[in-house]
């Protein structure tokens, strides 16, 4: 797919489908008349007989081949006008998207000023517009073998068309931009949507591998004999029961910007997650492929850092793992010394992400951070407490928590914090060692926090995403059809795009 933006054109190749925006009241069409004064005569009509009103998600459709810029003219309702926000926006170019696809138009034009309010205002709309035609567009058919159950073509192009000349070469930068993004977001949902028996450790560090050289990112891999030289013994723990070994994978980025301090992203990579001896429920395991969804989301976000070329030096550790019931699993009551000296009493072998991740998160004080980010599909407490709406939040610096939330509301990729209170400690104390690596049964999302932050270099800013609940749909999405649809990576890159110190307090 290809998104452009360009001035109206009187006349010239038409389009296959035209789209402009249509607000609940509106009376003036005079930029419809100029741009297309058959269709804008017809939809008079159709307003005036109130057979349209530009109710939210309202469409109204003509087909005549005398029209100027396509023989197909929709106008799309976007409700009333004090009320377009961001999010909406969102969702009416998403189900436009999905409107193009039905009609198999390969070459779709959109009236780009017709979107536009004060609180969407044009740089903000070109990035919206950019971003949910790719993402609505996407469709992962790598497995698909008849041509009759692939799901119908996204457009080839979708080009925006102002009257505002000036706009063509203004708003460029942040619809590149965009894109950048966009593909980011698409590249971690290939690599997710890949199931268990073709993405696992070594494959994923491949996959990292590949895109270090392509992105010239530094790049490292622990494998299985250097992660037991380390003590990296909640990985290997976790992988013991699996034929694949595990791997620890670093990518670097910015070593030039490192006198300015050093943000640390650490994401959960359990390729494939049975629960382990404490085996999870047949029904929905099939979507514990996606229990990656943090490590991914990190290394595709060092891809795209680099991309745009971000001033600030990032470190991005993924700690992958199959967790799995071969010849020698963990077992509920053994006994584990991590990579940062501390004991833990597996009381579940399910709990396994915090395991991977404890072992990450010590060694990202090899890169002294000034603060370090982790994402994760850590619990299922948190699905439930917050359903697919919003991923949970939790940390030790609530500077950073609050530089998080912001770009989580600036993306579309939401965050809700939960407290992080020190008697919530006790749950995980254990009376054979340090710790355990569950609590009471109560409180899960927050206590597997708590055990995370004993991992935490001491002093350094931390935050915490519990990502259990927004990693992947359930059901077709405005944005996503089913399956992983890249969250984080959106979320990374705009914290780290607007990094500051005032983001983090001081040590």
């Amino acid at each position: 797919m290809k998104v452009s933006l360009a001035g109206v054109k009187r006349s010239g190749a038409k389009a296959d489908l035209f789209v402009a925006g249509f607000f609940k009241g509106e009376k003036d069409l005079k930029a419809l008349k100029r741009i297309d004064p058959a269709f804008a005569k017809t939809a008079e009509a159709a307003i005036s007989k109130k057979r349209f009103a530009g109710k939210a998600g309202e469409t109204f459709s003509s087909y005549q081949a005398g029209y100027r810029q396509a023989p197909e003219m929709i106008l799309l309702g976007l409700g009333e006008k004090k009320d377009l926000k961001p999010a909406s926006l969102r969702k009416s170019i998403g189900a436009l998207i999905g409107l193009a696809n039905g009609r198999k138009a390969m070459k779709v034009r959109i009236a780009f000023d017709s979107f536009l309010t004060e609180t969407v205002p044009a740089g903000e709309a070109v990035k919206i517009f950019t971003e949910i035609s790719f993402l609505a567009a996407y469709r992962f058919t790598q497995y698909k073998t008849k041509k009759k159950d692939d799901p119908p073509k996204a457009p080839e192009s979708v080009e925006l068309v102002t009257e505002k000349k000036e706009w063509v070469s203004s708003l460029r930068p942040a619809l590149v931009r965009s894109e950048k993004i966009a593909r980011a977001v698409l590249f971690a949902r290939d690599l997710n949507n890949e199931p268990g028996n073709v993405m696992n450790a070594p494959r994923l560090a491949s996959e990292a591998k590949k895109l270090a050289a392509e992105k010239k990112l530094e790049c490292k891999v622990f494998g299985l004999n250097e992660l037991k030289k380390m003590g990296m013994n909640g990985i290997l723990a976790v992988n013991q029961g699996s034929v694949t070994p595990p791997a620890l994978i670093i990518l670097e980025y910015g070593k030039e910007y490192k006198d300015q301090g050093t943000v640390c992203l650490v994401g959960k990579g359990v390729t494939f997650d049975t629960g382990g001896i404490s085996i999870k429920p047949s029904k929905g395991m099939e979507e514990m492929k996606y229990d990656k969804s943090g490590a991914i989301a990190v290394i595709a976000t060092m891809g795209l850092v680099a991309d745009l070329k971000l001033p600030l030096h990032i470190v991005g550790l993924a700690p992958s793992v199959e967790n799995n019931v071969a010849a020698d699993p963990q077992r509920p009551g053994d006994i584990i010394r991590m990579y940062n000296g501390k004991t833990v009493e597996v009381m579940n072998t399910d709990a396994e992400g915090r395991l991977i991740l404890a072992d990450a998160l010590s060694y990202c004080a090899e890169f002294k951070p000034m603060a370090i980010i982790d994402a994760a599909t850590l619990t299922g407490m948190c699905h439930h407490t917050f359903g697919d709406k919003t991923c949970g939040i939790l940390g030790t610096d609530q500077k950073l928590i609050e530089a998080v939330q912001k770009a989580g509301e600036t993306v579309g990729e939401r965050c809700w914090q939960l407290p992080l209170w020190e008697e919530y400690g006790e749950c995980i104390k254990s009376h054979h060692s340090d710790l355990q690596n569950v609590g009471d049964g109560y409180a899960g999302t927050i206590t597997a926090a708590m055990f995370l932050k004993e991992f935490v270099p001491e002093k350094t800013p931390w935050v915490h995403l519990d990502i259990a609940g927004t990693a992947n749909c359930t059901a077709n999405r405005f944005d996503c059809p089913k399956g992983a649809n890249g969250f984080g990576v959106r979320l990374f890159t705009e914290v780290l795009s607007n990094w500051s110190s005032g983001n983090v307090s001081k040590k």
